[in-house]
């Protein structure tokens, strides 16, 4: 047998330390990569400053819900409410609107799942400045609604988890010695007993002494009202709290539960805000045409922006990206209802 020639050998030298230096490269990338992994798990972000210098008279919301998956769709959408925030002019709150983790159930407050489907999602010069008010859904329950509770009272992680109960009431906002904005936040996950409860709840709130919010909205995870293709309308839940809104002159009832986006009207009822598609898989909706009933669907990640003042309501659906896909104009002088008052505005979405 003849021996390897001198070149032979010499050429597979260089080749072999170029290998052994890409996978040297290779190794401290995957070591980098696991070691910025285990500082998210592990290392929640610094406690948040609130904004300062945010006018009393604006109160401007991001909204979504069954948001927690942890998955890529989630950290989309949230970089799509950070440019959306950016964009706009500001931002001073997210509404969290159930659903908030899905799949196992929290162990506790210093379970990862809040690094990977909360606080580290969340982030960026907007969204890591500002509280996040949370409902209870369906998928929270039965064991992590209560470490979610824990996580809000402690005021654990960054403190951006604002959850004091699982009702509760508060106020955003003021303009001419009024409160602009006062906001009831349920849990509809309850039993027959406790939604009623609840019922007697949002009226009580609606009718505190003193003077009286300009915009009323009520938050929940199930929607009450939907076109979408898997719920549809909760009939138990409209003969609960329907009648208890409408003494009160709710405006709004903003919910998730559906995964898509819509806006329902109809007449002498508040406005019916869905906004599901924060991080978990798309709902279908039933085919059908914008009409007055059901001016906008989507089935599509996304989320909502509402911005209120003594004078207007803006509301404005997004696209995962940040992309706007339809506004709608509520003048506060307006005389009736949302049907009626909440009106599409086209023009700003085209020239947009």
């Amino acid at each position: 047998m003849s021996a390897s020639h001198p070149l032979t050998i010499a050429s597979r030298q260089p080749r072999r330390r170029r290998l052994g230096i890409v996978l040297l490269a290779l190794v401290s990338l995957l070591l980098v990569a696991g070691s910025l992994a285990g500082f998210m798990v592990l290392v929640p972000p610094p406690h948040y400053t609130p904004l300062a210098g945010q006018p009393a008279s604006r109160v401007t919301l991001l909204a979504l819900g069954d948001q927690g998956s942890g998955d890529l769709q989630q950290w989309r959408v949230a970089e799509g409410m950070e440019r959306v925030a950016e964009d706009e002019g500001g931002v001073n709150m997210v509404l969290l609107l159930g659903d908030n983790f899905y799949g196992k159930a929290l162990s506790g407050i210093d379970d990862p799942a809040w690094q990977l489907k909360f606080e580290r999602v969340y982030h960026g010069r907007w969204l890591s400045h500002v509280p996040f008010y949370a409902v209870l859904g369906n998928h929270d329950y039965p064991d992590s609604a209560a470490v979610e509770l824990d996580y809000g009272r402690q005021g654990s992680g960054s403190g951006r988890w604002q959850m004091p109960d699982r009702t509760y009431v508060r106020d955003f906002g003021e303009a001419e010695g009024r409160p602009l904005l006062r906001v009831v936040f349920l849990d509809t996950s309850q039993d027959s007993a406790g939604r009623e409860r609840q019922a007697g709840f949002l009226q009580e709130a609606f009718a505190r002494p003193g003077p009286a919010p300009m915009w009323k909205m009520v938050v929940a995870h199930h929607a009450i009202r939907s076109s979408g293709g898997k719920h549809g309308d909760d009939q138990k839940l409209m003969e609960q709290l329907l009648p208890a809104m409408q003494r009160s002159g709710v405006d709004i009832y903003l919910a998730g539960h559906e995964h898509n986006q819509q806006v329902i009207l109809r007449p002498g009822e508040p406005a019916w805000l869905i906004s599901g598609g924060g991080g978990q898989t798309i709902d279908p909706l039933k085919p059908v045409e914008p009409t007055p009933d059901t001016p906008f669907a989507a089935s599509r990640p996304g989320f909502a922006r509402l911005a209120f003042t003594p004078e207007r309501l803006q509301l404005a659906y997004y696209d995962e990206d940040g992309r706007k896909e339809q506004r709608f104009l509520w003048a506060r002088a307006c005389p009736w209802m949302a049907q009626g008052c909440l009106r599409r505005d086209d023009v700003a979405v085209t020239t947009n």
